[in-house]
């Protein structure tokens, strides 16, 4: 695989799309979805990076930590979001 891959935002972008267009079909919520918002983001940072001449993301090391905290923290915003307390399981008293 091909570093330059990593700081290319185009890649990032369609990577993203895929992701969200795979969440649609399969409804994990958990998984796909937030993974796919987080690849956006990182893409939409590296556009911003080419378009205007400011760094935010130096390498790709740091765009991999990035996108791994920014799904963790829409993973968990969604689960804490759309988790109903009506919930019952057949095994709660």
């Amino acid at each position: 695989m091909n570093i330059a891959l990593l700081e290319n935002p185009d890649v990032w972008l369609v990577i993203g799309t895929l992701l969200i267009i795979v969440e649609i079909f399969v409804g994990s919520l958990v998984l796909f979805l937030p993974v796919g918002i987080a690849s956006i983001c990182i893409g939409m940072i590296f556009k911003l990076q080419v378009n205007f001449d400011f760094i935010i993301i130096s390498s790709w090391a740091y765009a991999l930590v990035l996108w791994g905290i920014i799904s963790l923290i829409l993973s968990l915003l969604l689960q804490k979001y759309f988790k109903t307390e009506d919930d019952k399981d057949i095994n709660s008293y």
